[in-house]
């Protein structure tokens, strides 16, 4: 009697999350549609599996009892870290106007449906990782993580996705970041249960509905920042509460403390460098007008530099159009006081046919790395030509 029902309230779990999924997004909404099937019956459905699951027998969880509270600052913070992310993108890439419905009922309405879900996605999280992994921490979030994060992507969206590029971009956006965020996610449940995820992931939902403004700007900057800021608070909560529980010995503990906040900086300081912060920012060269010194899916380095101090040889970047282009000046003359180089790719028989005001030099090439922006160029699509040139 006790193994049936040692397999009974697992299965039950799993079954009514699945259950629950499938109804809200291929029967609910769907099928039913309007307020009652996208609003009043999910919200019911959810909090039906919420009571579900507070009344079958609890597990214990992994974390040390006196902690608990900690575990629950620890997962505001990663808020904090979400939020901070999100500032910054926006800064980087510009604000757009929230698509969120902004009156009280509106705010209302959104909150208690994917409230309702929420809570019950994390009750059925922690019963099931405690559950099954208690004594196989990290093999557990692993898998925990990847299959909320199969389970939570946008599956709809699959049928839009008409080439690799948009496929790409799907898995960028939705992927990557997903499983980051969830991994994050059954860490905190692993160790306090489902009220520091609900914190977490609740305080991600409630910034992204109330806030009027959300950052903007390309894919590829969303996704990575998305995807660093929870692997960053995922380190700070882990050293947190290992420094609490006394689990790093006094002899290691600095080392440990040191590893953390290098790892931190050193995400930040390649999130920047990335972007372009500094004075030194990596390109991913698109076409081959500079074969054969630069390839294409080669990276250059360019340094941000004035116009003033480019001489005939050096290989310059400059707008064109929507574009950026990288070439070599090979004349340089002056009109009325200015400035002009003519540009030519190594490639190209002729020279560039406009002049290049010597205020428009964005940069100058100082390093060639080949072919490691491959990756970038199967992201945008052009795969065709990585491996030809």
């Amino acid at each position: 009697m006790h193994q049936r029902k040692a397999i009974y309230y697992p299965l039950m779990v799993f079954g009514s999350l699945v259950a629950a999924f499938l109804l809200d997004n291929l029967v609910l909404g769907p099928k039913i549609a309007g307020i009652a099937g996208n609003y009043l019956l999910p919200v019911v459905m959810w909090s039906l599996l919420i009571i579900l699951l507070l009344r079958i027998p609890q597990v214990k969880y992994s974390g040390k009892l006196r902690l608990r509270r900690l575990l629950r600052w620890g997962a505001l913070i990663c808020v904090l870290i979400a939020i901070l992310g999100s500032i910054l993108q926006g800064f980087l890439g510009g604000f757009g106007k929230s698509p969120y419905d902004h009156s009280l009922l509106g705010i209302t309405i959104n909150l208690l449906t994917l409230g309702s879900a929420l809570a019950a996605i994390e009750l059925c999280r922690s019963w099931l990782l405690n559950r099954f992994f208690y004594r196989r921490p990290w093999f557990g979030i692993t898998c925990t993580a990847l299959f909320f994060t199969l389970l939570l992507m946008p599956w709809h969206k699959l049928a839009s996705l008409s080439d690799i590029k948009a496929a790409t971009e799907f898995i960028g956006i939705s992927f990557f970041p997903g499983l980051a965020q969830n991994i994050l996610t059954t860490y905190l449940a692993y160790l306090g249960g489902p009220v520091p995820a609900m914190i977490y992931r609740g305080g991600i939902l409630a910034f992204e509905n109330l806030s009027p403004i959300l950052p903007g700007g390309d894919w590829i900057m969303a996704a990575l920042f998305d995807t660093i800021a929870p692997l960053l608070a995922l380190v700070v909560v882990q050293q947190i509460y290992k420094e609490a529980a006394k689990e790093i010995k006094i002899t290691r503990q600095r080392e440990e403390y040191l590893s953390w906040i290098g790892t931190c900086l050193a995400s930040v300081l390649i999130m920047w460098f990335c972007l372009g912060v500094f004075s030194y920012s990596p390109r991913v060269v698109l076409s081959g007008s500079m074969m054969p010194s630069i390839k294409i899916g080669d990276v250059v380095i360019v340094h941000k530099v004035s116009g003033t101090a480019a001489e005939i040889g050096d290989i310059v970047m400059f707008p064109l159009g929507s574009m950026k282009v990288t070439h070599r000046i090979v004349a340089v003359e002056e009109k009325e006081g200015e400035r002009f180089f003519t540009t030519k790719g190594d490639a190209n028989s002729d020279p560039d046919s406009d002049l290049l005001p010597e205020k428009n030099v964005q940069g100058e090439v100082v390093m060639v790395i080949p072919k490691i922006g491959c990756v970038s160029l199967l992201m945008r699509g052009a795969y065709s030509s990585v491996f030809t040139t």
